[in-house]
């Protein structure tokens, strides 16, 4: 950076701390958080996990209240919302996220701790790359890797490129060793699913499946081309497979013509529509072709794919 724009970080990082909040769910959890909407405030979920109720520390140095509307461990994405009577500290500037992050790039996070105190860390995006998905199933738009690991109590804090427009928000709860930023984007799209219904919704077949191949022979007699399928290695009787007519030992080639070779592909077909939703479905039966339409369930805890 030159001498000019590194002489105006301490006025960016004032912007952006009008919008971070400090939420502590008990002595040994506290964390930041960043204003969302009106009074709704995002949070990573592992920082607020399990409570209803939160103590809120605001830019001003006063507290409030806050609920827990809803978490979604698998994006570490918590919503809550702040009591009525505390006053509203303003939404964050964004980044243009058509322009992209890029690796290398300078970003600050920004957070305040239990007793108020702003805060402030400084480095670049080790990496950038598409979309992606945690460890836990959940879908991420877009890879913003920080070149290190976060500070305790930076989480849920938001990351900002040097004029202070913010990139999305702060986890560590998603990898062991790098921080990671997830974008503004895939915070709306969670964030208004958890306002709506209070929870996530996943998509789900009632299927396990594992990855085969099909040969030249086989994919010519399915008219398609060869590669990858997944062979069912179980279907849920009361699943939304078993009522479209798949039966275990079924391969599961496409869903709406879209190849479906890896257990990833699935997911990302399913997570592409909403509960309720029809998929057509192509299968491989004793060699012959089978065309199937079943509607995406939702998966509850613990349930196969």
């Amino acid at each position: 950076m030159s001498a000019s724009s590194s002489s105006d970080l301490p006025d960016a990082v004032e912007r952006v701390a009008r919008s971070v909040v400090a939420v502590v769910a008990s002595r040994r959890s506290v964390g930041s958080a960043t204003v969302w909407r009106d009074r709704f405030i995002v949070a990573a979920a592992h920082r607020v996990w399990r409570a209803e109720r939160v103590q809120a520390v605001l830019p001003d140095g006063e507290t409030a209240g806050a609920s827990v509307k809803g978490v979604d461990p698998a994006t570490d994405l918590a919503l809550l919302a702040l009591d009525d009577t505390a006053p509203a500290p303003p939404v964050p500037a964004r980044a243009d996220e058509a322009a992209g992050a890029r690796a290398g790039e300078f970003v600050f996070a920004v957070a305040r701790d239990g007793s108020g105190l702003t805060q402030a860390s400084f480095g670049h995006i080790g990496a950038a790359a598409g979309a992606w998905r945690t460890w836990r199933g959940g879908r991420v738009d877009r890879l913003i890797r920080l070149d290190g690991g976060l500070y305790p109590g930076y989480s849920g804090a938001p990351v900002a490129n040097a004029q202070g427009q913010t990139l999305g928000i702060a986890t560590s709860g998603l990898t062991r060793v790098h921080g990671i930023v997830l974008p503004w984007s895939t915070v709306d799209r969670v964030l208004e699913q958890l306002q709506s219904h209070g929870r996530v919704a996943q998509g789900y077949l009632g299927i396990v499946a594992q990855a085969v191949r099909l040969g030249d022979t086989q994919a010519a007699a399915l008219g398609v081309a060869a590669g990858g399928a997944l062979l069912l290695t179980a279907v849920a009787d009361d699943g939304p497979a078993a009522t479209a007519g798949l039966l275990l030992g079924d391969v599961l080639v496409a869903i709406d013509g879209a190849r479906i070779e890896t257990t990833d592909d699935l997911r990302d077909a399913l997570g592409r529509h909403a509960v309720g939703d029809e998929l057509k479905l192509l299968v491989a039966r004793g060699g012959e072709r089978k065309e199937f339409v079943a509607r995406v369930g939702e998966r509850a805890a613990g349930r196969c794919g």
